[in-house]
């Protein structure tokens, strides 16, 4: 085979998609590898995130290479390594087991992570297990080059690779591969790597790699070089936020990114901040309610059970209308959450095993999009979701055990949904699960759950058309008027009052609270733009800046940045006026009011 990387499932389109963009993966991938690897399971794994721009030396001696080879292949080299700087983002992780498996062995787990795209020898309880998610770390890469540093925790030893994506280039007689490694030479169909102490040492410090010290004896820590742009501390944090929330919340992880802790003390307060960096629109207009259902589903004590003996959806039929069920409907009705323990049978080598998962519902707040996610081990699946949410919030929580490991063979290559395909199903069939029955439960859940807790008459009318269509009778002839006319409907329940009303002033405009709005204080979030002709308006520095505006406001803590006005903890005289703005362009304000947990 040679010293060459094995292409099994090398599907980058998976990891950075319009929907689910690469700085989101990348952090996805970056927390899930390191929790897979936490070592003593009483402490939290520890993630660091860290920007760095610095002098090409004493870099420029370890990067030479992999910048000639990109300037022989036709790709592009960075304008500032030509001005002697040198940007990375270095992510490491601490009370994990670093990068182990033999040096010597082309499928240990070494040189499965470095060489063999598609393999894994993960077990299937864990987060990951497909063997490519790893290429999110070189799509990060504006240069497609990382570079690695671990410490064992077996053994002790550290060791330095590195991985570089090129284009395939003859090189007299010689094809040269796609893919660029950080060794010393070639030894047989893997890498021999730079061993010296002194080499590890020099790698350690160019590239800060600096936290493996007495505390922190191992873990693994890769240099992202050039990230892109768009890849911020910001960013980061959300994603994180976004995606591990229960992980972070019973302190399995935390992060530092830029000197910023995010763990369970600080994560109400770095939402707030990271909001609009978040990818899920139904999180980023209440990302506060979005952790306490997190909260609620972590704190099983308050939960109702609900038995399907099944595994099927059908089961829930003998549920509706019990006196218990009719309970949690009154506090749907409420305004209240309602905390479930979905418990049903799940078969592995003919044998029937109680698994359970936590679901938390709740009406979602007014002017907001239903929340809606599935966790497995604290990480997201965002596509597992209900394609009709109606005005429901919910929360479903996966925790360890048989349940994840059956779920985990049914994930995609970048672990976003659940699948259903000959693949999944002969994964199923080789762990000795009993097929895709408790699949298609999880995938029905978010809109089944729904159903449930949605009182009938804002339930689908399934005979809404019988009048405008005529149906035959089953008793032919003329039809007697009835006596009595049916008694009318209950009417609908009223709609909730605005938060904040919106006053157009001939140079800006008035924000208002709602006096008829009951529940104070709130927070909201006015973006401001010249209107385009477009959705989501454009805005620059040009167009206006809050220092050349008139803003006064009362009863509310007010701050701005760039064409964004955010005023926390408003009263119910709370009032913001804007003036000063181009009278003869139309203003487009959007206007989000969110409440703290």
């Amino acid at each position: 085979m040679g010293a060459t990387p094995v292409h099994q499932g090398l599907d980058s389109e998976m990891f950075d998609r319009t929907d689910y963009q690469y700085s989101e993966t990348f952090v996805r991938e970056a927390i899930q590898n390191s929790l897979d690897a936490r070592l003593d399971l009483a402490k939290p794994v520890l993630v660091s995130f860290s920007f760095r721009s610095e002098s090409s030396e004493p870099r420029r001696v370890f990067l030479n290479q992999v910048m000639e080879h990109r300037r022989k292949a036709g790709l592009a080299v960075p304008d500032e390594w030509s001005k002697g700087i040198v940007r990375w983002l270095a992510v490491e992780d601490f009370n994990t087991k670093g990068l182990g498996g033999s040096l010597t062995s082309r499928t240990g787990d070494f040189w499965n992570y470095w060489l063999n795209f598609g393999l894994s020898n993960k077990g299937g309880s864990d987060r990951g297990g497909r063997g490519i998610g790893r290429v999110t770390f070189l799509i990060a890469s504006r240069v497609q080059s990382v570079v690695g540093y671990t410490r064992r925790s077996g053994d002790g030893l550290t060791a330095v690779c590195g991985m570089a994506v090129l284009k395939a280039q003859e090189d007299g007689d010689d094809l040269k591969s796609t893919h660029a490694y950080f060794a010393a030479s070639e030894s047989g169909n893997i890498y021999t790597l730079h061993r010296s102490a002194d080499f590890h040492d020099g790698i350690r410090d160019a590239f800060a790699f600096t936290g493996y010290g007495e505390e922190h004896k191992s873990g693994l820590a890769l240099a992202i070089l050039y990230p892109h742009a768009e890849l911020t501390a910001d960013s980061i944090l959300a994603a994180a936020i976004e995606n591990f929330a229960p992980a972070i919340i019973n302190g399995s992880v935390s992060l530092r990114v830029d000197g910023r802790v995010l763990d369970a003390a600080s994560i109400d307060r770095i939402a707030v901040e990271v909001a609009e960096n978040l990818n899920d629109d139904a999180i980023k207009s209440s990302v506060s309610r979005y952790l306490r259902l997190v909260r609620e589903g972590l704190d099983k004590t308050s939960a109702h059970t609900i038995r399907l003996p099944s595994a099927l959806k059908g089961d829930l039929d003998a549920v509706r209308g019990k006196p218990e069920t009719k309970t949690l409907l009154k506090k749907i009705a409420s305004d209240e959450d309602v905390c479930l323990n979905i418990v049903f049978p799940l078969k592995k080598n003919g044998t029937s095993t109680d698994v359970s998962v936590q679901a938390v519902l709740g009406p979602t707040t007014q002017g907001c999009r239903p929340l809606d996610r599935l966790f497995r081990r604290g990480m997201s699946l965002p596509d597992v979701r209900a394609k009709n949410p109606g005005e429901l919030d919910m929360v479903m929580l996966v925790g360890d055990g048989l349940l994840s490991t059956y779920l985990n063979l049914c994930e995609g290559k970048a672990h976003l949904d659940l699948l259903e395909s000959k693949e999944v199903s002969q994964k199923i069939e080789d762990n000795g699960f009993d097929g895709v029955r408790v699949k298609r439960l999880i995938k029905q859940l978010p809109s089944e759950l729904r159903l449930l807790l949605t009182p009938d008459s804002a339930a689908p009318d399934a005979h809404v058309f019988d009048s405008y269509f005529s149906k035959p009778s089953d008793q032919p002839g003329k039809k007697k008027k009835p006596t009595k006319p049916n008694d009318p409907p209950d009417p609908p329940p009223p709609p909730k009052p605005v938060m904040f009303k919106i006053e157009t002033l001939s140079d800006g405009l008035r924000i208002k609270a709602n006096p008829e709005h009951t529940d104070w204080p709130l927070n909201v979030t006015v973006t401001l733009a010249y209107a385009d002709g477009t959705r989501s308006p454009s805005w620059s520095p040009f167009d206006f800046e809050f220092s050349d505006l008139n803003v006064t406001a009362t009863g509310c803590d007010l701050s701005t940045e760039k064409n964004r006005l955010r005023a926390m903890n408003c009263s119910q005289d709370a009032e913001i006026v804007l003036t000063g703005f181009d009278r003869n362009r139309e203003l487009d304000a959007s206007i989000r009011p969110w409440k703290n947990a």
